[in-house]
């Protein structure tokens, strides 16, 4: 790659060596790791095809801001392998509005190339693409705007290609390559091997928290699913739990929740944490007993598992952590292998987003959890999301549309959502930790309840291979236009 001080261009305006440039536009976590990512590795697997037209590809990652966005996605892009360069949020809108070049674009200023967006507004795509002078290819789940600054249209399937048919794109510019999230699912080793990694008794019935991306869901929801835990393991005495970490999310961010919360209880009592502890075993509790304004948490405290010189398991050779909560459930964080991890798990517990597509590939019973006991954390797309951010006036504002948004939501899971029918069971409202706890504890003493679900879920997402069709249509876009709008 070109030192950024070096002169980019020959007398012609064109890079020496003709490398062409793929701008990947995706902000936030699921699309950068569950869309950019596989198309990253998809790219370089296929990069000879631009030969003889190119010498080959230099891959850079831009970031438009995004509300919901973990603040990790530039560490994240930049860390994944055949990645050249990143722009950080900052910097595009400093591109888009000033024209002040970004840092990571400076080396191939001059190259050919092509825009690629992989999620979020596709106006920030279209900035771009006028920018640069470059054409601009969208891949979508659900429909677009913007649609007549893009050459092609890749879509997940026929439903989405009649809703951009309806906008007046031509058939021609629509290809339907298929589910782009579940690409980014590489799970290969043995369920047994897997447990045994993680400590976890071959026949326990193992439950795997994913407590979200962004820093906020950690301080609010990784308690909340402990205290689901806690009472999980008061009724299914045998159960293991182990929590999923997303890779914008360090051990040291669940540490700090934890730590909050003990700021906030300095005498934690056992019996009464989250107000749900005092049940007996024999009673079971009733749905929805969320109050308004708070959401459970257990508290607990971040313990290193293992020796500090030696590496912990097969899962990473980092040094591994779990949380020993304030009723001594202990649950083991795992940073590594994650989808091994999630893989060997009997049932889930997650938000929507992503790892709803990727637990239903994995063929994961999952419980979804959309707690609305906080509407005024939630954070909102568009316009919603600027007067959302209005002091005093804001909160309340969320408080009156996150609520009634939900109830225009037939489901939240993405496999329910694509089937049109609740497969994997949601908790949706203002709702408590037992809430679902009854959901988890129903699904693992229901072992045919499970088995019909996990293939229900694969069936629902259909086979791979999207992030090649993908990777393939950029590249014949690329080399058709030479990499110059017309």
């Amino acid at each position: 790659m070109m030192a950024p001080g070096d002169d980019p261009t020959d007398a012609a305006g064109f890079a020496a060596g003709r490398r062409a440039v793929v701008v990947i536009v995706a902000n936030s976590p699921g699309e950068v790791s569950g869309w950019a990512t596989p198309v990253v590795r998809s790219l370089r697997a296929l990069e000879g095809k631009v030969a003889p037209a190119f010498d080959g590809l230099s891959l850079v990652v831009v970031l438009p801001p995004c509300p919901f966005a973990s603040g990790r996605e530039a560490e994240v892009a930049g860390a994944t392998a055949g990645v050249d360069a990143v722009v950080r949020p900052s910097e595009y809108v400093k591109y888009a509005l000033l024209g002040v070049v970004p840092k990571g674009l400076r080396p191939f200023l001059g190259n050919p190339g092509i825009v690629v967006h992989l999620g979020g507004d596709p106006m920030h795509s279209a900035i771009l693409a006028k920018r640069l002078a470059y054409p601009a290819v969208l891949y979508t789940d659900r429909t677009a705007g913007f649609v007549g600054s893009f050459a092609r249209f890749m879509v997940e399937d026929a439903r989405v290609e009649s809703k951009l048919q309806r906008k007046g794109v031509p058939a021609e510019k629509i290809a339907v390559v298929g589910n782009l999230m579940i690409d980014a699912v590489r799970a290969g080793a043995a369920r047994q091997e897997t447990r045994a990694a993680l400590a976890v008794e071959a026949h326990a019935p193992l439950v795997c928290l994913l407590p979200g991306s962004r820093r906020v869901q950690i301080s609010r929801i990784m308690p909340f699913f402990l205290r689901v835990a806690e009472i999980v393991k008061r009724f299914q005495d045998d159960a293991e739990f182990i929590a999923v970490l997303s890779p914008y999310v360090t051990p040291s961010m669940v540490g700090a929740a934890l730590s909050a919360i003990r700021e906030s209880r300095p005498n934690p009592d056992p019996g009464q944490a989250g107000g749900s502890a005092g049940l007996a075993a024999s009673v079971k509790p009733v749905p929805h007993s969320g109050t308004p304004g708070r959401l459970e948490a257990a508290g607990g405290r971040l313990v290193p598992v293992g020796g500090a010189s030696e590496p912990d398991s097969e899962i990473g050779a980092r040094r591994t952590y779990a949380v020993r909560t304030d009723e001594g459930v202990t649950v083991r964080l795992v940073e590594d292998g994650r989808y091994d991890a999630m893989a060997a798990s009997d049932v889930a517990v997650t938000l929507p987003g992503t790892v709803t597509a990727e637990l239903a590939f994995l063929g994961v019973p999952t419980v979804v959890a959309v707690p609305m006991n906080l509407p005024e954390e939630v954070p909102l797309p568009g316009l919603a999301g600027v007067f959302g951010s209005i002091p005093g006036a804001g909160r309340y504002l969320k408080r009156v549309v996150v609520p009634r948004a939900l109830e225009r939501i037939e489901f939240a899971a993405i496999p329910n959502k694509r089937q049109r029918r609740m497969i994997t069971p949601e908790v949706r409202g203002v709702i408590g930790a037992q809430d679902v706890a009854i959901q988890v504890l129903e699904l693992l003493q229901d072992g045919k309840a499970r088995g019909r679900i996990a293939v229900e879920l694969r069936q629902a997402m259909g086979q791979p291979g999207a992030s090649n069709r993908v990777a393939e249509t950029v590249l014949e876009t690329l080399v058709s236009t030479g990499g110059r709008r017309r």
